[in-house]
């Protein structure tokens, strides 16, 4: 009975071990073909991330939504761009552009 719960507790663990790692595997090698080809990837970014910034901030504007929220838009869309230009770690880079691209995305659903 014991060797049962003993069996499920570490699988159970190494199933929430393998999950995280997971995660963090994928994040890791993001970040090494971020660095393998960093001035491919700035550019695309950029331009992708400024984009989905600037039609995020025209519909905040359209509708007259808050200005915290286009404040925020312009102060996330341009956080990243300095990133990239200041070539920051990888790691910094793209969590900064994914949060840009989540954020900016909600702010368009939000005002659309």
């Amino acid at each position: 009975m014991n060797t049962s719960k003993l069996s499920q507790n570490s699988t159970k663990k190494f199933s929430q071990n393998q999950s995280n790692r997971g995660i963090d595997t994928w994040f890791n090698e993001q970040a090494v073909k971020f660095e393998n080809a960093r001035f491919f990837w700035m550019a695309v970014y950029i331009t992708a991330q400024s984009c989905l910034g600037s039609i995020a901030c025209g519909f905040i504007l359209k509708n007259d939504a808050n200005v915290f929220m286009l404040c925020t838009c312009a102060a996330i869309t341009m956080m990243s761009n300095a990133v990239f230009i200041a070539l920051g770690p990888p790691k910094l880079c793209l969590t900064i552009v994914y949060l840009s691209f989540i954020l900016n995305t909600i702010f368009i659903i939000i005002n659309i």
